[in-house]
């Protein structure tokens, strides 16, 4: 069986790590529409790659 879980738990994590990586390496701060996206966006993929990782540990093999 093909999984898709690990797919969707890379790009989380490249999502996750390319966004820790613009907060803060910044070198001025951003508007604060922009900073509420950047967290949002951050968060989310931070529960997707945490969700992924539990649906890919309890898939039924």
């Amino acid at each position: 069986m093909n999984s898709k879980w690990p797919k969707v738990m890379l790009i989380s994590a490249i999502t996750s790590l390319w966004l820790l990586y613009d907060i803060s390496t910044a070198v001025e701060a951003p508007g604060p529409a922009l900073a509420i996206l950047q967290y949002a966006l951050l968060a989310c993929s931070l529960v997707a790659l945490i969700g992924t990782a539990v649906m890919y540990a309890t898939e039924k093999r």
